[in-house]
């Protein structure tokens, strides 16, 4: 279920942050605002028209999703489909510290237990230091102790769409497209499937 932000974030504050966003990327030019009395005549054209940008939050996954409503105009391609490609990325859990304390006990020591000098592999650090002790029976301590710390990288692959489709309608010359992110939405208006060389408009 999505919980669309009208109050707090309304359309225009959301168009507006998209489009400041575009002006970071390149010339302002290239992505020219129009009104509502220019759409017509722009949806003549090999031209792509951003009618809404929206940002809502998912009850499930209590965070922002965007959403872009475009317009195709006359001369751009249309696929019989329309699915953006994935982005592949690695995925980082951070670090884990495992700490082993080994000891190594001295001949005639009750607590030898056969573990043939406590040998250890594989580990990225070990540190020996000579301890002193100072005790009453209980049989004799270990007389070296060993603290091995290795370090253990959690990463695995992703691989995800860089957006969702919601809604094409060909006929209509309509679609809608969801992203995780405003940059993603952003990366999307260059990638779309509808020929080359398509221009994009704005509907203030």
């Amino acid at each position: 279920m999505i919980e669309f932000r009208q109050k707090t974030f309304s359309e225009y504050d959301a168009m507006r942050s998209l489009y400041v966003e575009l002006l970071k990327r390149g010339d302002r030019n290239k992505w020219r605002v129009i009104d509502q009395s220019q759409l017509l005549p722009i949806l003549k054209g090999n031209n792509i028209v951003i009618e809404r940008f929206v940002i809502s939050k998912s009850f499930l996954q209590h965070k922002d999703k965007y959403r872009l409503y475009l317009k195709i105009g006359a001369k751009a391609k249309l696929p019989d489909e329309v699915r953006l490609p994935e982005k592949v990325y690695d995925k980082k859990l951070g670090n884990a510290n495992l700490n082993i304390n080994v000891g190594s006990f001295a001949p005639g020591s009750k607590n030898n237990n056969n573990n043939n000098g406590g040998q250890q592999r594989n580990f990225s650090e070990v540190i020996f230091k000579q301890k002193e002790f100072k005790g009453k029976g209980g049989g004799q301590p270990p007389t070296i102790g060993a603290n091995l710390s290795p370090s253990i990288n959690f990463t695995y692959t992703v691989r995800e769409l860089s957006g969702k489709t919601l809604k094409y309608d060909k006929k209509e010359r309509s679609l809608v497209l969801e992203f995780d992110s405003i940059h993603d939405a952003i990366n999307a208006l260059n990638i779309l499937p509808f020929g080359i060389n398509y221009n994009i408009y704005l509907l203030s």
